[in-house]
């Protein structure tokens, strides 16, 4: 009854335009786990720092903060507040909750050559989001499954990119397959300049014979005969002997 009071003061405050000065962002707990207002009792918190742990061991830079109202400025904005604070490379993970609304969300660093990529976290977060919301249980209940339910996905996810990164090439290896491969094109340019030169060298030096084709003479009607035929056309109106042509001598 009491959040729900506190959270309609804060609507009415803010629609009338007097809406207090956002409180200051207090510093990143060591842990990675901010309870504003103690939202999680002693177990839950001992399970979600375990969580997070889990999280931050894998590679993934982890900060959780709960919050049984939030009062002057949506949870985005107390999001992006936190986060200029407690990421300031912009390198992690920054998850924000809100039981007296049971919202949550979350904010990343989006470079996905160094982290996950935007798909996979959307992903994970949704798959969270969804188990904590079939969780039964009051809102300290659910929070504590988003935090349970996503350290082990992180991980799992942060160690596929991890292999994926592994199994790439590095540039070192690259560099030296391009410096054997152009050391080999080179000595096959060379070997075939070489070649052309000798060749070239022996065609100057040992000429080509020539062989001058032999025609067979032989004797026809009495004469030496080449082969060579004359045509002997009539013009007259008595048609052509019928030995119209002659030798050539």
């Amino acid at each position: 009854m009491l959040q729900r009071l506190l959270l309609a003061v804060g609507f009415i405050l803010a629609a009338a335009g007097a809406r207090a000065d956002a409180p200051p962002v207090p510093p990143a707990p060591a842990d990675g786990l901010y309870d504003d207002s103690s939202v999680l009792n002693p177990t839950q918190r001992a399970a979600a720092v375990r969580a997070v742990a889990m999280a931050r061991d894998a590679g993934v830079n982890l900060h959780v903060a709960l919050y049984s109202y939030i009062v002057g400025e949506t949870i985005e904005r107390r999001a992006e507040r936190l986060k200029e604070t407690w990421c300031p490379d912009g390198a992690g993970l920054l998850v924000v909750a809100d039981t007296s609304t049971n919202q949550c969300t979350y904010l990343s660093h989006v470079a996905e050559t160094e982290w996950l990529s935007t798909t996979e976290l959307q992903r994970i977060f949704n798959e969270s989001s969804a188990l904590a919301a079939a969780t039964e249980g009051t809102s300290s209940d659910k929070v504590l499954a988003v935090i349970e339910n996503l350290a082990p996905r992180l991980s799992e996810a942060m160690a596929k990119h991890r292999e994926l990164t592994r199994q790439r090439v590095s540039p070192r290896v690259w560099l030296i397959f391009g410096l054997v491969t152009a050391a080999a094109l080179t000595l096959f340019a060379l070997a075939a300049l070489a070649r052309w030169l000798l060749q070239r060298h022996r065609r100057t030096t040992v000429p080509t014979p020539s062989f001058f084709p032999t025609v067979a003479v032989g004797e026809r009607f009495g004469g030496p005969f080449g082969g060579g035929v004359i045509a002997e056309i009539s013009f007259g109106r008595t048609a052509p002997s019928a030995s119209s042509s002659a030798p050539v001598a």
